[in-house]
C-alpha cells in the first residue's frame, strides 16, 4: 500500500553465498573440458514454511468473471525476493554437505561451480567428465534438483538428451563458441547515433558490453574518459555533449561491433604434461588511467602458449596525480589482481612477473625505506601480497598494460591483437627485457618521510646557558619558572605544588630573564644607547622607555615598553618566535606585534635581518643565481667539415596510422647549423644505433657528438632514458667518436640543437596538424622539414637585389649548382683542371663569406654582467626541480665549485639528503643563511636539509 515498505523492503537479503563470475570463469578456463548445465526451475524447488506463506499472497482475477478477485499464496521460493538468491545457496550448500562419502570428490566440485542456478566448471580430461556429469545428476537429483541442458567443447560427452546444433552458448554473460572453444562479448548496437548525445547515453551504451574477463579494457576505456569529460564540464545527465566529445563518442561507437570478432582461448593450456607456468602482471599509467594486465605462460615442449587472464583499468582521480602515484595505483591493483588470480586457479609455488615501465614506482616497492603516508600504504599492500623482488622493469613500448592505460578504437585493438600478449613472452627468458637500475633519485625521495625543522641557528660555544641550549624565548622561561619553584621549595618558601606552572610563576621568570638581558647589554640606566629614549626604572627593576602617550588609559607594557637591545641572541629568538606565531608574518606587522610590550633598538633592522634567516620565508623569497654568459665553446666556432661536431637530441613522439609510436632522431651541425632526421619507431639501443650509422654512412663519420643527459623536462628525460648509453658509447667508441653530455637540468647548454627541435616541431604541428601518416609518408615529410630548415638563412637577408644571396647551411652540404652538365668525353683534362680549381676558390670564398658574414655576426653581443655575491663550498641553497611546487623542492649543501674556462663558476656539484648532484648555478636558489659547515665535517649534511 501507499506509504507502507514493501515486502523485499522488510526482508534480509541474507550473507552473500554466491561466487563473483570472474573467479568462476577462473576455473571454467583452468582445465582442458570445459562444461556448463542449469538447475531446471531451481526456485521452485524449494518449499516455503506453512507459517510464513501468507506473506507471499497475491490477487488474481479469474478468466471466467473477471470482477471476481481470487486471493492465492505461494508455497514456493518466488524469484524476485531479495532473499531467494541466499535462500537457493544456502539450500545447495546445504544439500551438497550431506552427499555420500564415494561421491565427496564431485560434491566439493559443484559448491565452487554453482552462479545461483548455472553451473560452469572444467575438468582434465574426457573420462573425468563423463564420471562428473554421472555424479552430479545422481547428487542433485536426490535433493529434486534436475541438471539439464549440459554443453561442453567435446560434444561427444554431453548426454544425448541435451544435444543441441547451436556451437554458440552463453555463459556466464559472455559467448562460448564450443567448436574453437573460445569466448567472446556480446554486442548489440541499437542505438542509433542520429539522437541527441547525453550523458545518460553514454552511460548507457557503455555499461551494454558486459566483459568480465577484461579483453576489451583497452576499448572500453574511451567511454569512460568521456564521462569524465562530462563530469569534469558540470554537464546534466540530458545535455547534450559538445562537439569534440560527440565526434569523440561517434568515432568510438562506429567500431564497437568490431570486438564482438575478437576471441580469446577459453583453456589456459595447463595441463599435466606442462614443463614450465609463470604468471605475468603487467602495470602502466598514463595522465587519463592506470591499468594491469595478467597472461599465463604455459611450456610443453617447444611450443609456448601466451593467455589473457584478467584485464583492469580504472580511470585517474580529477585532482591531479602524479604520473608516478598513477603507476604506484596500477602496481597495487595489478597486486590485487594477481593475488585473486593465484587463489582461483591454485597456482601456489608458480613462478610470478611483475612488469613496469616505472623506475620510481619499483624503488617504492623494492626498498625498505619509510615512505609518505600515500606511498607507504599503497606499497605495504603491494609487499603483503607479492615479493619485492618478483618487480621487474620493462621498457614502456614492450608493456602489454600500455595500450590498457591509454585506450584506443575497436579497429587498432583488432590489428594489434593485444590480449595474444608481448612478442617477447613467446620467446626463451634471455629475451626478455632487462631490469634498469637508474631511477630519478629526486622523485624517489620525493616521498620519503621528512623531518621539519622550524628555525636554523647558529651554535656559539661561547653563549651562555639560557641560549645556548633552546631555540625557544618559552622554553627559557618556563625553564627558568621550575628552577624560582625548586629554589622556593628549597628555601621553604611557601609555593605552588601543582604539576603545572601558574600565570604568575611565568611572568616572575620572564622578568628575570628581560632583566638578566638588560644586565648583559645596558650598564646602567643612563647608558648612551638609552638617551634618547627617555628610560625610567619599574618596581621590578626594569628599564622601560616612557612614551609620548603616556598619559593614556592604556596598559603599562604599551605605555612603557621594556627596552631590549638590538644585537643579543634573545631578542633574536623572541623575533623569530613571534615571526612564527603570526604565520610568517613581514616586517611592519611583526614590530607592531612587538611593541605592544618591547620597544627594541634599531627593531626595523633587527627585524628584516632576522626575518632574512628564516627558512621558509626564504624558500619563497629567494631568488636564482645568476652568472654572466659565457663565449662560445671552440666546437661551435672553429673551423670543420659539415657535421664533424654533432648535437643529437630526440623528439616525439608520433603517432602512426596503424597505432604504434615514431620518434625523430635530430642530429645537426655544430659550426654550420645543417640539421640530418631519422625516424625510428621505437626506443631500444639497437634501433638508435642504426640511426646513427645511417647518419653516419651519409653524413660521414663525426669526430664529437654533443647530447642532453639530465631531467630538464620529463618527455625528454623519458626518451633518453630508454636508451642503453653504455652500449652507444662502446658503439661510439669502435667508431673513434668522442662522446660529450651535457650536465642535467641544463636545457640551454643544449640550446643549439633545442632551438632546431622546436622549428622541426612547429613545421609538423602546421602541416600535419591531426592528419595520421603511415610509415612512408611521415619519412618524407621529415625529408622535406629537413630540406626547408637547411634553406633557412644565417645571415642578414638583404632588400637590395644586387647583394648576395644571404649563407644557408644547404650551401654548405651540396656541390655548387650547375646549369647544366657537360659530356665526360668532350671535356679534356686541362679544362677538367680549371674546374677543379675554380670550385676549389668558390668554397674558399663562401668559407670567407662564413667566416666574416655568420661569424662575424656571433661577435656582436649584448651581455648583462651580474655582480652576485660568490656561491661558496657549504652553502646551504634551495635545488630547483621544474617538475615540482616550489614549497617541495629539496635543500642542498655546496660540495664542489667547477669554474668555467673564464673563472667563473657555472656548475657546481651539490648534495641533498639522498644523493650527489652536478647543476648549473642557475638552478640554485640562495637562502642567505649563515654557512653551517663545521670544520672536519665538510661531507655531512645538516638537519635543514630535510625540510
Amino acid at each position: 500500500a501507499l506509504g507502507f515498505p514493501s515486502l523485499n523492503e522488510c526482508l534480509s537479503t541474507g550473507p552473500n553465498l554466491i561466487e563473483i563470475i570472474p573467479t568462476i570463469l577462473n576455473r571454467f578456463r583452468r582445465n582442458y573440458v570445459g562444461v556448463t548445465s542449469d538447475i531446471e526451475k531451481a526456485f521452485l524447488q524449494i518449499s516455503i514454511r506453512e507459517k510464513e506463506r501468507d506473506y507471499l499472497r497475491f490477487l488474481w482475477l479469474r478468466k471466467d468473471d473477471l470482477e471476481q478477485v481470487q486471493e492465492y499464496r505461494h508455497r514456493r521460493v518466488v524469484f524476485g525476493l531479495t532473499c531467494s538468491p541466499y535462500l537457493l545457496a544456502a539450500t545447495l550448500q546445504c544439500h551438497l554437505n550431506r552427499v555420500q562419502e564415494n561421491l565427496s570428490c564431485t560434491s566439493e566440485i559443484l559448491k565452487i561451480a554453482f552462479y545461483v542456478d548455472n553451473c560452469v566448471t572444467s575438468l582434465d580430461s574426457e573420462l573425468e567428465m563423463r564420471k562428473f556429469i554421472l555424479e552430479s545428476q545422481i547428487i542433485m537429483s536426490s535433493g529434486n534438483f534436475n541438471l539439464r541442458g549440459w554443453k561442453s567443447n567435446l560434444h561427444s560427452v554431453v548426454p544425448n538428451g541435451d544435444t543441441s546444433t547451436d556451437e554458440n552458448v552463453s555463459v556466464l554473460g559472455l559467448v562460448w563458441h564450443t567448436d574453437t572453444d573460445t569466448l567472446s562479448c556480446k554486442v548489440e548496437q541499437t542505438v542509433t547515433l542520429e539522437k541527441p548525445i547525453t550523458k545518460r547515453l553514454v552511460l548507457a551504451i557503455a555499461h551494454q558490453i558486459f566483459d568480465p574477463i577484461g579483453f576489451t579494457t583497452p576499448v572500453m576505456l574511451i567511454p569512460k574518459l568521456i564521462l569524465q569529460e562530462t563530469w569534469n564540464l558540470k554537464l546534466k545527465w540530458d545535455d547534450t555533449l559538445p562537439d569534440d566529445l560527440v565526434r569523440k563518442f561517434k568515432s568510438w561507437y562506429r567500431q564497437l561491433y568490431l570486438i564482438a570478432i575478437i576471441r580469446v582461448p577459453r583453456w589456459f593450456s595447463i595441463s599435466s604434461t606442462t614443463e614450465s607456468l609463470s604468471v605475468h602482471v603487467f602495470c602502466d599509467a598514463s595522465q587519463k588511467a592506470y591499468a594491469t594486465c595478467i597472461f599465463l605462460r604455459v611450456e610443453q615442449g617447444d611450443k609456448i602458449v601466451v593467455t589473457l587472464v584478467h584485464a583492469r583499468s580504472r580511470v585517474a582521480p580529477v585532482k591531479t596525480v602524479t604520473i608516478p602515484r598513477l603507476e604506484l595505483l596500477a602496481c597495487l591493483i595489478g597486486a590485487r589482481l594477481l593475488s585473486s588470480v593465484i587463489n582461483d586457479l591454485k597456482l601456489y609455488g608458480v613462478n610470478i612477473y611483475c612488469w613496469t615501465d616505472s623506475t620510481t614506482a619499483l624503488c617504492w616497492i623494492q626498498r625498505d625505506q619509510n615512505w609518505g603516508t600515500f606511498v607507504q600504504n599503497r606499497v605495504r599492500e603491494i609487499r603483503s601480497l607479492t615479493s619485492p623482488t618478483v618487480w621487474r622493469h620493462v621498457p614502456g613500448a614492450l608493456n602489454a598494460a600500455d595500450l590498457v592505460s591509454r585506450g584506443c578504437s575497436g579497429e587498432q585493438l583488432l590489428q594489434g591483437k593485444w590480449w595474444e600478449g608481448p612478442s617477447w613472452l613467446s620467446e626463451n627468458e634471455e629475451s626478455w627485457p632487462k631490469s634498469e637500475d637508474d631511477p630519478d633519485e629526486d622523485l624517489v625521495s620525493s616521498e620519503k618521510r621528512k623531518t621539519i625543522v622550524t628555525t636554523l641557528t647558529k651554535s656559539d660555544e661561547n653563549a651562555d646557558w639560557y641560549y645556548k641550549y633552546f631555540s625557544s624565548v618559552r622554553k627559557i622561561v618556563r625553564m627558568l619558572a621550575w628552577i624560582f619553584r625548586f629554589y622556593n621549595k628549597l628555601r621553604k618558601i611557601a609555593s605552588d605544588s601543582s604539576k603545572t606552572l601558574s600565570v604568575s610563576e611565568l611572568e616572575k621568570a620572564e622578568i628575570a630573564l628581560m632583566l638578566l638581558i638588560q644586565k648583559e647589554s645596558f650598564k646602567d640606566v643612563n647608558d648612551d644607547k638609552l638617551k634618547k629614549l627617555r628610560p625610567i626604572i619599574d618596581c621590578n627593576g626594569l628599564i622601560r622607555a616612557k612614551t609620548n602617550i603616556s598619559n593614556r588609559d592604556d596598559t603599562n607594557d604599551f605605555k612603557f615598553p621594556i627596552i631590549l637591545p638590538s644585537d643579543h641572541t634573545v631578542v633574536k629568538l623572541l623575533i623569530m618566535n613571534a615571526h612564527n606565531d603570526l604565520l610568517h608574518a613581514g616586517t611592519s606587522m611583526l614590530m607592531s606585534h612587538l611593541r605592544e610590550k618591547y620597544w627594541i633598538i634599531k627593531a626595523r633592522k633587527t627585524i628584516r635581518n632576522c626575518i632574512r634567516k628564516c627558512v621558509k620565508c626564504q624558500r619563497f623569497k629567494a631568488k636564482k643565481c645568476e652568472v654572466t654568459p659565457g663565449i662560445l665553446p671552440k666546437d661551435r666556432v672553429r673551423d670543420a667539415a659539415t657535421f664533424e661536431i654533432v648535437g643529437v637530441d630526440l623528439a616525439g613522439p608520433l603517432y602512426l596510422r596503424n597505432g604504434p609510436k615514431a620518434y625523430i632522431v635530430l642530429y645537426t651541425c655544430a659550426v654550420y647549423r645543417a640539421i640530418h632526421l631519422e625516424l625510428i619507431t621505437s626506443l631500444t639501443t639497437e634501433v638508435f644505433l642504426q640511426s646513427l650509422r645511417r647518419f653516419i654512412a651519409r653524413r660521414g663519420r663525426p669526430t664529437t657528438i654533443y647530447s642532453d643527459n639530465g631531467t630538464n623536462f620529463k618527455g625528454a628525460e623519458r626518451l633518453l632514458h630508454s636508451l642503453d648509453w653504455d652500449g652507444i658509447l662502446s658503439e661510439a667508441a669502435e667508431e673513434k667518436i668522442q662522446w660529450k653530455f651535457n650536465p642535467p637540468s641544463a636545457a640551454w647548454w643544449g640550446g643549439w640543437w633545442e632551438r632546431l627541435v622546436q622549428i622541426t616541431k612547429e613545421i609538423l604541428r602546421k602541416i600535419l596538424g591531426r592528419a595520421a601518416l603511415d610509415y612512408e609518408e611521415l619519412v618524407t615529410v621529415l625529408c622535406d622539414c629537413e630540406r626547408v630548415i637547411n634553406s633557412r638563412p644565417l645571415t642578414y637577408v638583404s632588400e637590395d637585389v644586387d647583394d648576395v644571396s644571404p649563407l644557408t647551411p644547404e650551401m654548405f652540404l651540396r656541390e655548387i649548382p650547375e646549369s647544366g652538365v657537360a659530356d665526360i668525353d668532350t671535356v679534356d683534362k686541362e679544362k677538367l683542371s680549371k674546374r677543379a680549381k675554380y670550385l676549389q676558390k668558390i668554397r674558399e670564398q663562401l668559407r670567407a663569406r662564413f667566416r666574416i658574414e655568420y661569424l662575424g655576426q656571433l661577435r656582436q653581443q649584448s651581455i648583462k654582467n651580474y655582480e652576485n655575491k660568490p656561491i661558496e663550498v657549504g652553502e646551504i641553497v634551495l635545488l630547483e626541480d621544474s617538475n615540482k611546487k616550489r614549497s617541495h623542492w629539496n635543500l642542498a649543501r655546496v660540495l664542489k665549485l667547477l669554474p668555467g674556462r673564464d673563472g667563473n663558476i657555472r656548475l657546481v656539484l651539490v648534495k641533498t639528503q639522498n644523493s650527489e648532484f652536478l647543476r648549473p648555478v642557475q638552478r640554485l636558489y640562495r637562502l642567505e643563511i649563515e654557512n653551517p659547515v663545521v670544520k672536519g665535517k665538510d661531507n655531512v649534511i645538516p638537519a635543514v636539509v630535510g625540510l
